[in-house]
């Protein structure tokens, strides 16, 4: 029986599995495709994301047409090559495929933006996993006089596991590294940097474990999490790489937040990072005006749109670490609890791109909360 289920699955796949059709990748990884449905890749393009449309919709247009393709849209070849924006099934459902992702070979790096480089090899996709090395290929290994039997690697595509781009990060580094608009301006402004010493890498943040198995045909414990934690998933699993110091003295108090990404935090235009302070004291509640991290850029010294600036009129973001000095002095029984959260968008942001009736988007979400007592 699983012999021609193995073989109507294969059939189906021969046909399609090319088409950068993700949803043929859920007949084996259902658990990695729902996840990958609520993911920012999945709903990158403009029909999707509220924001990214905004900005579109505003954005000067030249004969180049929509070049955000390459890192919002890569999977519409047709988009990708002619600039011109089309509403479609791949924008809408896959902007950014399993394929496309799975099939990046190398990083190219560029003055303007790097540039994804794709293998292109017919139903051989790069993936990571520790212990795993060079290339699986699918066979059937029996044992207890064939009484036995247990399926490597899958029948439907080869698997190699010998990218090293996979393992230490810089597969993400064609899109996430950095934008610069014609002024050679970094408007994305990650700081990102990869380096082989370092203990995590995007995937390792950004696609923890979790529970459930990877695929149908072979039972694992857990997978690694394609809803791409973050900004829009699993937020708060982004807290275990920050860490809160608090140093009290006479005149206040003094906050520093340890970035332990190896990126910097809320560099993405009208992007904003809210450090909310609340100091417990004799059954009161004592709130502080909250620090905002941003990037605000801007044009002869005034705030302007990304693809106009030239220039930071303000830097907050945290890199490696940010200090934030507080004027209230901290008495002995006091709790202060510090929460540290995101806004996907700015009130300001919201304003600027017309974004009213979405307010939703500028939702406040909690990365890390920790109390100190003194």
């Amino acid at each position: 029986m699983k012999k021609i289920y193995i073989t109507l699955i294969i059939l189906l796949l021969s046909n399609n599995i090319f088409a950068n059709e993700s949803k043929i990748c859920q007949k084996c990884h259902p658990l990695i495709y729902n996840e990958y449905k609520k993911s920012s890749h999945r709903n990158a393009s403009v029909y999707n994301n509220p924001i990214h449309k905004a900005m579109w919709d505003k954005h000067p247009k030249n004969e180049k047409g929509y070049t955000c393709a390459k890192c919002h849209t890569p999977s519409d070849l047709k988009a990708l090559k002619t600039g011109k924006l089309t509403k479609n099934s791949i924008q809408t459902d896959e902007a950014i495929s399993c394929i496309y992702c799975h099939t990046i070979k190398m990083v190219q790096e560029g003055d303007q933006s790097n540039t994804n480089i794709m293998s292109n090899k017919h139903r051989e996709f790069y993936t990571l996993e520790k212990g795993k090395k060079g290339k699986a290929k699918y066979k059937t290994v029996t044992s207890w006089f064939g009484l036995v039997k247990e399926s490597t690697a899958s029948p439907f595509h080869n698997i190699d596991y010998s990218n090293k781009n996979y393992y230490n990060g810089n597969v993400c580094m064609g899109c996430h590294s950095h934008t610069n608009n014609e002024h050679s301006f970094d408007i994305s402004m990650l700081d990102a940097a990869i380096s082989e010493e370092d203990e995590n890498s995007c995937v390792t943040c950004h696609m923890p474990q979790v529970d459930g198995t990877k695929v149908t045909l072979l039972n694992t414990k857990t997978h690694a999490y394609h809803g791409i934690a973050g900004i829009h998933q699993k937020t708060r699993s982004m807290g275990d790489f920050i860490e809160f110091k608090v140093t009290k003295n006479s005149s206040g108090f003094e906050v520093r937040v340890v970035n332990k990404s190896n990126h910097a935090l809320f560099g993405q235009a009208y992007r904003q990072g809210v450090l909310k302070v609340e100091i417990f004291r004799n059954e009161k509640t004592i709130e502080l005006e909250p620090f905002i991290f941003e990037r605000i850029l801007a044009k002869d010294g005034k705030e302007v749109m990304t693809w106009d600036a030239d220039m930071t009129l303000k830097d907050t973001l945290i890199y490696a670490k940010r200090d934030v000095k507080f004027s209230k002095v901290l008495k002995e029984g006091d709790t202060l609890m510090l929460t540290l959260g995101v806004k996907r968008i700015s009130e300001s942001g919201i304003q600027k791109l017309g974004l009213k009736d979405s307010k939703n988007i500028s939702k406040f979400k909690i990365l890390k909360v920790q109390k100190f007592n003194f």
